[in-house]
């Protein structure tokens, strides 16, 4: 029988994982196998207490939830604590615990290394940080006009859709701008498109700091610019249309005098589309009147 004991323990000790037979209530340990021991920092045919090999987190967790629940079900299964090797350093484990009929005055434990699978689900964290990253830069770019880093014409629909729809609810009055760049073409053909593309830059980076956040601008065009905002009557709009404009007016851009000419609709009723098309009509009279004005109309 001493043989078969051995070959039992010899059977057992090439489990790969931790096998562990306690007392039930004082956790002493009555029979391990060898995986159990190169896991943790007691040696063989120690009568430790089990709880001796966690950390004190670990301990705290082990007496005010594992032990509770194991004794009220007979089972635990799959809690992760931690183990402290005599070097300090801490060994997440993954621990099972049974309590069987057959010897209820014992506890069976299972205790697996999950150092592995720590690693492989922080991979996996990381791994859908980063693609929930480059969905966000895809979505970003697929809203963003690439030369000013403004919203683009199809991100400015959406997004003044929705400002106009809180305006209507809300029972407010809203603008409409439609913002174009005087003698752009002649600036291209006298200048070069390189030039031209650094005074679409430079008038963006001129409205984005005059432009209220919670406004909507974008580039909606070649040299056309467009804004939708809230406001406090058609007065109101003129005004902040005119200091748009004084704005651009004032600064070099580019080494140039550049101005714009602004089309501006306000509104209380009216959809963005009607908007759109009161305004367009009003920068065209502005382009055939002398350019470098502001134009509006309040439907």
């Amino acid at each position: 029988m001493p043989h078969v004991a051995a070959t039992i323990q010899s059977a057992i000790d090439l489990f790969p994982c931790g096998l562990v037979v306690t007392k039930r209530n004082e956790r002493t340990i009555v029979a391990a196998n060898q995986h159990f021991y190169d896991l943790c920092p007691l040696q063989p045919g120690s009568s430790a207490s089990i709880s001796a090999i966690f950390t004190n987190a670990s301990r705290i967790m082990l007496e005010s939830y594992v032990m509770p629940l194991l004794l009220s079900k007979q089972q635990c299964d799959e809690i992760q604590l931690s183990i402290e090797k005599e070097n300090g350093e801490r060994l997440p484990v993954l621990v099972n615990a049974r309590i069987t009929t057959e010897f209820p005055e014992l506890i069976h434990w299972v205790i697996t290394a999950a150092k592995q699978r720590d690693e492989l689900y922080q991979e996996l964290v990381n791994l859908r940080n980063h693609l929930e990253y480059k969905a966000e830069v895809f979505s970003n770019l697929a809203r963003t006009d690439e030369l000013t880093g403004l919203l683009n014409r199809r991100a400015f629909i959406e997004n003044a859709e929705i400002l106009i729809g809180d305006a209507q609810r809300q029972q407010r009055p809203y603008a409409f701008f439609m913002m174009d760049i005087d003698n752009f073409k002649a600036i291209n053909d006298r200048y070069g498109h390189d030039v031209g593309d650094r005074v679409l830059r430079d008038i963006a980076n001129i409205f984005k700091p005059n432009v209220r956040d919670t406004d909507t601008l974008a580039r909606v065009g070649g040299e056309e610019f467009a804004i939708v905002a809230q406001v406090q009557s058609a007065e109101h709009a003129k005004a902040y249309a005119e200091r748009l404009r004084e704005a651009v007016s004032a600064e070099s851009v580019a080494g140039i005098q550049v101005t714009i000419s602004i089309g501006l609709a306000t509104s209380k009723q009216h959809s963005l589309s009607q908007l759109f098309k009161h305004a367009d009509k009003l920068l065209y009279a502005v382009k055939n009147t002398g350019k470098n004005q502001v134009m509006l109309t309040a439907l």
